[in-house]
Formats: C-alpha cells, structure tokens, sequence
C-alpha cells in the first residue's frame, strides 16, 4: 500500500493520519497523549527536586560525619567521658542558650560540658565558603556574598569581637539567629567563625582550661574546615562525549572561543529576513560580516541591536520571532539573538590585566586554553597548575595546556573568578575544518559536507525501516525531546503497521521549542483575544438581536468595520451597520489575493463592498487602480489614518508583487521554517528508508499551521481544544492532505477572486476537496460507537470503503504515555511530630503551620498544641484573626509574642498545631511524614462475591519490597482495614494512565468539560489515581472529555487493557502479583 503519514505535533500530544494514496481514504489515524515534560506550575526542570534533595540529603550526611568526627575528639581528649556525650544534647538545670555561652566563652572559663556544646554548635553551623573563587560571583553565591560583605561591615562598624556577640548583641538578628524562607540576610563568613573558635580557644587557654591547647585547636579546626575532594580532571574528562565527526577526539567546551564562533555562525547562517517585498531573506555576506564583527565586540547581542546593524525598515522582521501584534518591534525584539559569553568575559579580564596591546596578540588557541581550563578543572590550584602548563596527574604524569603556554598570575588569579561547565558536541578538530565554509555563508549541514564529512553521519548508521533515538545532546529543551521522542514512538508504530511510507508531512504547535514564559505569552494573547472576540459577539447581538448565535466570519466582519472607521477599505464608501450582515452587501477580501499568496492571516483582510471585491478580481489594490493617481493618493491618506498594525498598511499600499514575490509569499505561508521543525524534518530526511517511488526527491514536508487553520475552517472542522483530545487526530488528517491539495486550493481562490465568489455560490461550486466525500468521511472517522460509525461510513457509499475495510475501521481510541516509574521521593518533605493514636486509630500529628495557613473557625478557635501551658500566645493570635476576619489580611503585618518587654517580643510566624491522619510514614518513633505518593493499586476480587478490593502500594513500600497487608476500607482507620488473605484473588496492578474497563451497578451521570452531562454503564477509561480514604477510583474517559470518580467495590467488572502508541487495545488476563 503507498500511503503518506500526517503528524500534528505539540507538546503534550501528537496526532496521526495514515492517508492511503492507492484508494484516496482514511486508513487510520489517532492520537498520542503525554505529560509536557516540565513543572506545569513554572516551566522548571521536573530533575530538579531530585536534584536538590540529593544535595540535601549529601550535606546532612556529611554534617552528620564532622559531628560525629568531632564528638570522637571530645571522648578521645577526655573533654566529656562517653556517657556525659551521650547526654549532651539532653537540657539540663543551668543550661545556657549556647549563643550566650559563645559570647561567655570570652569573659571566663566554660565548663567542660559548655566547650563540648559550643565545639559541636560550631560543626553543625560552618558559615559560607565558596568551593572556587569563581562561585561567589553570581547567581545563589552572587546573593549570599552579598550577605557576608553586610554582615561583616556590621560587624567592623559596631565593633563586635566575634560573629555570637553580633548576633546576641544587634537588633538586626533580634528573635531570628537563622535564615528563614530564601532569605540570605543572616549568612556568616565561614572565616569570620573560624576567626571566633581560635578566640575561644586564645581565651579558654588563658583562663586555665585544659582542653584549650594549641594541639587540640588544630585537631578541631583540621575536622570543622575538612571539606571533600572536588572532582578531578580524570573524573570530568572521562564525562566528556566524543565528538559526532572525529570519533577519537573530545568535544570543545562550549564556551570555549572556537565553538561559540561557530555557534554565532550558525545562527546567522539560518537567520532570514521577512518582509512584504521579500518574504524570506539570508543576509548577504556584508551584513553577515557586520554582525559577526559586531557580536565579537559585545557579551550579548539582541535582535533589536540585529536590526540596527542590518538597518531593517519597520515592516521588516526575523523569521524566529514570534511578534506579539499589540507590541511595538522594540519590545518583541528585546530578545537574546547570540551571546558569546565564554569569550567576552576572558578577553575583557585579559584586558584588565594584561592591557589592551598585550591582549590583542591572544590567538584563539589562547581562549580555547582558557575556556577548557576553567570548565573541566573544579579546583582552583589544578586550574593554576594548568594554565602555569605545569599541571601534574595523581599518577605522575605531566600535562601541557593546549596553547603550551605559560600564562601570568596576576591574569590566573583573575580567571579563577571565572566557572564554565557543558560541551558541544563537536571536537576543535572537526569545528576548526567546518568553520571556514560557516564563514562563506553556507548553512551547517552544508558546511559539514564541504569539510569532508558526512553529514548523515551524526547517527553513525545507514537509513533503516524504523526511525533511530533521537540524539538528547542535539536539543537541550525537555519539553521539545519527550514531544520527538513520543513522534517518533508514534511513526515507528505506524511503519511496523503498515511498511514505509511514501512521504510524510509534518506540522507543530506555535509554541513547540518555546520558553515557558514565551508560551505563557503566546496563551495570554489568546485569551485577550478571545476576549475581544466575545465583547465583538455582544455587540453583534446587541445591534443584530435576529443573529442569536455570531460565528467567526460574523465576528470578523463587525471587527475589520471597527478598524476600518465603518468604511469600505477599496471604495471609501461607508457601510452602514445596519447592513453590515445583509447577503451580498460586505465580504471579506484578502488584500493580497489568496491565490498568490496563501496569507489568510487578519493583516491580509479587509471588509468591502461586495461590488468592490468584485471589479478587483485576483489583484493587488495598486494593480486594481494604483493607475488613477487621484484615487490613489485618497486611498494612501485613508490607510495612513487607520489605526492598524504597520503591516496591513504595507500590504494595502504594496505597489510591486510579482511572479517572484508571490512565489516567495506562497512558500513562505505554506512551509514551517522553523529551527525545530527542520530538525525533525531533516532527522527523518537522514536516518528513515521510504518506499521509494519514480521521480519522487523529497520525501518528509513540513506543513505552516495558518494554511491547514484555512483548510479546516473551509471545510467546516471547528476546532474546539476544550471538548476532547480527537481534534489532534482531525488536524493530523489535515496536515496529511492539506500540502499535495495546494494547487487546487490556489485554482479555487484564483477562480473565485476572478468571478465573484457571490456567484460562485449561488452556482453551487463548492470549496474542493481532495477526494470526492472527503468531509463527510472524516465527520464519520470521528465518531465514538462502532455501529453508528459502521452506519455512517456505509451511507456514504463511498468506493474506496468496501465492505471487509468497512468491518474493520473501529473508533479512535486516544493512547496516553503511561506512569510505571516508581521513582520520586519517599514522602513529603514536611516533617511532623507523632502523639500516639486517637481512640478511632487516627495518627495524632503535631505540625508547625505559618499563621496565614491556620483553619479557624467561626469563633476564631484553632488546635494549637500547648495551647494550656502558653494561653496568652493563642488568645494574641485569635483576637487578631477575629479582629480582621480573614487570615491572610490578619497577619500580612507581623504579631508579637505576649512579653513584659515588648521591644525585645519575638514576631509569631507559625505555631504547632494538632492534626490527625490515617496512614503516615515514620521516620521513626516520634517523627513522620505524609506519603508522597501512590506509585500503584493493587486490585483483588473476592472469590465467593465477586466484589473488588484495592490496596494501595506507596513508594516508601516499593523501595522497601513490602506488599500492602490490607485493602482500603472506606471511612475506616487502617488498623480497621481488611486484612489481606486467601479469601481475595490477586487480579492486577494499576498505575496511572492504565487503561481500565469498568461496568457499573447502575447508570452514571459524569459532568463534561463543556458543561454537558452524559449518561453511562459501562465503557474504557484511564485510571489516574485512588482515594485512600474511600477507595473511590479517579477515571478520565480517553478523549478526555471528563473526569470523574466511581466508587469499586461494587463494581460489576473491572478489566486491565494494554494500550499501544496507535490506541490498539490487548485486554490484560492476569498478573503476577510484585513481591511475592
């Protein structure tokens, strides 16, 4: 079978079409639905919680190692025998708060239990160190620099001996000795601390105490100040990948000199110019000049400096902007074009240093040197020892730098400021071949072919049946690689389907490749027009009460006479509003004809007369009466006097569009010309074996999402993005169709332009379609029952649908990536105190709350714990809420603690309050934690009546391979659910996104996201989740059309499907149970 494949690509879903080219139908399609692979709440990494609590946990274990390390000195030196160390931490009569004892530690001799708190105190609370003099410049270390400059100033103006006397003494650190919620204001220089434990111990020696000698001084301070080894240049250098072309060679640094060149290259290379009179531009080799001259002279370049380098006119614009319309270009183009960071900063400290003739003689060896000693060494002697080009390995081994040059210390001591980490994915060897023909102006992959290398060489593999992993190194965005990735799940499916396709065609989202605030951006656009779309429908109705229901050319129309001040765009004539609606009186007319140029956007529209459009046919306004010099200097004034985007005016005033131009316009509004997008094209182009067809040469086409938008509304596919996830697939079939149909399309509108396409109506001639019952045919594809599809497609009597293919077509059934990773965090990170049980078994709690987030009620009582031995804080903090009503109004001003000495009250930020909870983790005896999550449910059947029991299986239970012990009992405590026994058979597991077929006792009413409700018995879902406290099942239907929850065990059938990428269904008969 020759067929063509159709991809709607987004980032959380793709849509496929498989378009049987022999028959001219619809042999299949579908829809693939996944997670965008970021924190939908802010565009973070979904790696970072891991990665922060792996740090966390690596500094607490290794605080834990100095505490105990020193707690060994204090036993070994005879300070504290074990047993007095062993109670140290226990309060004791006379105890003093350890900062006072500190400060005390000056002024007279400590007791040998006080050295021991203050020397322990010390190890738990070091200060702040950088690991490298390059780490405080910037960033986290940048703002707790900050911090230890004020802190210490403070310390010099007020003259306090030591950091405890500060913090005892200034009102800065009154009530808080600590940090609190991202703030850095209280960080201490670890130097300053170290400068106060040798006081101390100055002190302690001259009051007589024994243990305060210099030996056990330098015993303490060699395990407070121990730090580990960082990693060292053998560990990164077995880290770095080989480069894609010379396979023994290593990869460049990415801030090194060479590899941020060819960068800049690069993206001027592919960078195109879009204007009215030439829709797509390269710079020439003047401008390409100009700008690499410029951005080597500059840290940042961004596209607003691009313009006035290249000396753009207004209605000029780069191709890889998305230009918010509202927005002056200033304001879209305030974004980053190149930055030659790596570079920048080592040749403006060279400067500083060396002067300006000096570092003029730095050859680019010198900044690759540079650069690559400053990202792969983490240690500042290992990176002075390789820039003095005496560096030694552990092994003996001696190591010049690349340059073999001896660089000056006053200039080593000034990069050392200096971190850089990453590498390309190309050597210095293969970029130093490639770079020269970059600079002829030639784009990457043709770069690469003149350098004597294969491009397609980057998988280093022959074209295969089943398109290959797409390489993570080539796109550093998450979210674009899991949407690839799922692309090309998808296709490989469809090939071991159906064998190679004859061509495919490929369309992505807008915002595919964008950052999250850009997407943001792009949303908040949408929905202000979607406003102003809704206040348009409002009036329509208002001044047209007999149009109930405006559709979108309504809505146009009434928009374009607003813009247009109630005037005909061609004629100037007005149009009254009360005609506006009338058939035959206004239309919307491309400016620039359609058919030459497929810009159906709203910058191409303008509302005339209908005769107007008429006597205009397929011109341009200037080629319509650009001749009548009277009437044409009326129509300049009159576009020069409307308020609308520069663009329009430019289109209605465009004197010259010829052959050329038009042809630039149509390839331009036709193809998506975007970095992602010809990415994939070219992945697929270099890797994929195709059916291989006589006079066929180019078989993968990316589709512009405008032209197939016109396509969809012409034939009447309203997309409605909130009803359910099958518009993927619609759109898919659009994109697979939409490209070869071009010609016809621009026939159409060439031929109705000509002949009014009044005229053309009231003669029947239709929009075409590429094959006769085409629109039909996917209005039925689109239905959910089997037989009311099966009823369709054979009243269409369509030939290409005989009767086996007729019996075989089912339901799209939408396939959604599943969530089997039992990885993630053991529980929540908030810690709570256990109080034993209640008298119903609950876990009592004991948690600190912020004030802002206490639940009163109407009486302003809450559950404070210790509320009877500290009433006069409770009584502070409810008179407060009761006196403004609202807790966050409450307390947006601090509350101070109840105290004979006001000035010196501590603010009440939180307190303890008492919670209960039916399951926890305990950390252990006295401390727990919320689960962090259900990883998956175990589903049971009883074996006499048939009812279905859930035992929900944590993550803590996984890591610990423990197998639930009871199954969720509604409203019950857990020490009153059922026990798990021989009675229940083991059915199978369920993990979110596990397709389920459940049967219920009774009809069901589920809510839509449209606001309409449906009835049902029984049908195929998505299980997401389960409620521990009732074991109700949460359940999306595939489409995604609604959510809800369905109670189980009474369920009459609960069956596990497997799903494929192509939504094909296996029914799952048993499972092994995890575990046992």
């Amino acid at each position: 079978m020759r067929y063509s494949i159709g991809l709607d690509i987004g980032i959380s879903s793709v849509g496929w079409a498989v378009i049987n080219l022999d028959k001219n139908r619809i042999e299949d399609l579908g829809t693939r639905m996944f997670d965008a692979a970021e924190n939908p709440k802010n565009g973070s990494s979904l790696a970072a919680p891991r990665r922060e609590a792996r740090s966390m946990r690596r500094r607490l274990r290794r605080r834990r190692y100095r505490v105990s390390r020193v707690r060994k000195l204090i036993i070994q030196s005879g300070l504290l025998s074990e047993v007095e160390a062993d109670q140290l931490f226990d309060w004791q009569d006379g105890d003093l708060d350890i900062w006072l004892i500190r400060v005390n530690a000056l002024e007279r001799k400590l007791t040998d239990r006080e050295f021991a708190r203050v020397l322990i105190h010390y190890a738990k609370n070091r200060g702040f160190k950088s690991n490298r003099k390059s780490e405080t410049n910037e960033g986290e270390g940048g703002a707790l620099l900050k911090a230890v400059r004020a802190n210490a100033l403070l310390m010099e103006g007020k003259g306090y001996r030591t950091v405890a006397e500060m913090l005892i003494l200034d009102e800065k650190f009154n009530g808080l000795k600590r940090n609190k919620g991202g703030e850095y204001s209280h960080v201490l220089a670890r130097s300053e601390i170290e400068k106060e434990i040798r006081e101390v111990f100055k002190q302690q020696r001259a009051f007589g105490h024994s243990f305060a000698t210099t030996e056990n001084e330098e015993a303490y301070i060699n395990i407070w100040s121990s730090q580990r080894p960082f990693s060292t240049q053998d560990d990164i250098a077995k880290r770095i990948g080989n480069c894609t072309f010379e396979e023994n060679e290593k990869r460049a640094p990415k801030f090194s000199y060479t590899f941020e060149k060819f960068r800049a290259l690069d993206k001027i290379n592919r960078l195109r110019i879009i204007s009215d009179r030439n829709p797509q531009r390269a710079l020439s080799d003047e401008e390409r000049n100009n700008v690499l001259e410029s951005i080597m002279n500059k840290k940042e370049m961004k596209y607003k400096d691009l313009r006035k380098i290249l000396q753009l006119e207004d209605n000029e614009r780069f191709n890889e902007l998305f230009y918010d319309p509202g927005e002056t270009n200033e304001k879209n183009e305030n974004r980053k074009f190149i930055s030659l960071d790596g570079y920048y900063e080592i040749k403006k400290i060279i400067k500083e240093v060396e002067g300006k003739t000096l570092a003029e003689s730095y050859r680019p060896i010198d900044y690759d040197t540079i650069a690559y000693a400053v990202t792969v060494y983490k240690d500042d002697n290992d990176t002075r020892d390789y820039l003095l080009n005496d560096l030694v390995t552990n092994d003996g081994k001696r190591i010049r730098n690349m340059a073999n040059r001896t660089y000056s210390n006053p200039l080593i001591n000034e990069l050392l400021n200096l971190s850089f980490s990453k590498f390309g994915h190309l050597s210095l060897k293969a970029l130093n071949k490639i770079i020269p023909y970059l600079e002829e102006g030639l784009l990457y992959h043709e770069a690469c072919e003149k350098a004597g290398y294969n491009f397609n060489q980057k998988v280093g593999k022959e074209k295969q049946k089943l398109l290959p992993v797409i390489p993570a190194n080539d796109i550093a965005n998450p979210v674009v690689i899991r949407s690839l990735s799922q692309t090309r799940k998808v296709l490989n499916a469809i090939i071991k389907r159906y064998g190679s396709p004859s061509a495919i065609y490929i369309e992505m989202a807008r915002e595919m490749g964008r950052h999250y605030n850009e997407r943001r951006e792009i949303e908040k656009q949408y929905n202000k027009n979607r406003t102003i779309n809704e206040k348009a429908k409002s009036r329509i109705q208002e001044l047209h009460p007999e149009i109930s229901d405006p559709r979108g050319h309504d809505i146009l129309k009434y928009k374009l006479w607003e813009e247009q001040d109630g005037r005909c765009a061609y004629s100037l004539y007005p149009i009254p509003m009360e005609h506006l609606f009338d058939y035959g009186f206004a239309e919307v007319d491309h400016i620039i004809p359609y058919s030459r140029s497929f810009d159906d956007s709203n910058a191409n529209k303008v509302l005339v007369l209908t005769k107007e459009n008429q006597n205009k046919q397929n011109r341009t306004p200037y080629e319509w009466f650009g001749s009548d010099a009277v009437r044409w200097d009326q129509f300049i004034s009159y576009v020069n006097s409307l308020k609308v985007r520069k663009k329009k005016k430019d289109l209605l005033l465009k004197q010259n569009f010829d052959d050329e131009q038009a042809e630039q316009f149509k390839t331009r509004h036709l193809n998506d010309t975007r970095y992602i997008t010809r990415f994939l094209k070219g992945f697929i182009e270099d890797n994929l074996k195709f059916r291989e067809e006589k006079g066929r040469k180019q078989y993968v086409f990316t589709v512009n999402g405008a032209y197939t938008s016109l396509m969809r509304k012409r034939w009447g596919f309203n997309k409605n993005r909130e009803e359910n996830d099958l518009h993927h697939a619609l759109d898919a079939v659009l994109v697979a169709v939409s490209l070869p149909f071009r010609h016809r399309v621009s026939n159409y509108f060439k031929h109705s332009e000509l002949h009014a396409s009044q005229l053309l109506k009231r003669k029947g001639e239709r929009f075409p379609e590429p094959w006769e019952g085409f629109t039909k045919e996917v209005e039925a594809r689109m239905l959910q029952d089997p037989e009311t599809l099966k009823l369709a497609l054979e009243s269409l009597s369509l030939d290409s649908y005989d009767n086996d293919f007729i019996n075989r077509v089912k339901p799209i059934f939408v396939s959604r990536m599943p969530k089997r990773s039992v990885k993630g965090q053991i529980h929540e990170e908030s810690i709570r105190r256990h109080r034993g049980y209640t008298e119903k078994g609950l876990n009592l709690l004991v948690k600190k709350y912020p004030l802002q987030d206490i639940k009163f009620d109407k009486n302003g009582d809450f559950p404070m714990y210790g509320k009877g031995s500290d009433p006069k804080t409770y009584q502070a903090i409810k008179e407060r809420f009761l006196e403004y009503g609202d807790a966050a109004k409450a307390f947006s001003t601090p509350l101070y603690k109840p105290s004979k000495n006001p000035e010196k009250a501590p603010i009440i930020r939180s307190v303890k309050l008492e919670t209960t909870a039916n399951q926890v983790f305990h950390l252990d005896d006295k401390t727990v934690a919320d689960h962090a999550s259900i990883a998956r449910t175990e589903v049971f059947r009883h074996k006499e009546n048939g009812k279905y029991y859930l035992a929900p299986v944590y993550v803590s239970d996984v890591m610990a391979k423990r197998v639930p012990e009871r199954f969720i009992t509604a409203n019950k405590p857990y020490n009153e659910w059922t026990v798990v026994n021989d009675e229940y058979e083991f059915l199978f597991n369920l993990f979110p996104n596990d397709v389920i077929r459940v049967v219920m006792p009774r009809e069901k009413e589920s809510r839509t996201w449209n606001k309409t409700n449906i009835r049902w018995t029984e049908g195929l879902f998505y299980y997401k989740g389960v409620d521990s406290r009732t074991a109700a099942i949460s359940l999306i239907d595939h489409m995604n059309s609604f959510l809800d929850r369905i109670g189980s065990k009474n369920l009459l059938l609960i069956e596990k499907y497997q799903t494929d990428p192509l939504g094909n269904l296996t029914k799952v008969q048993k499972e092994k149970r995890y575990g046992v």
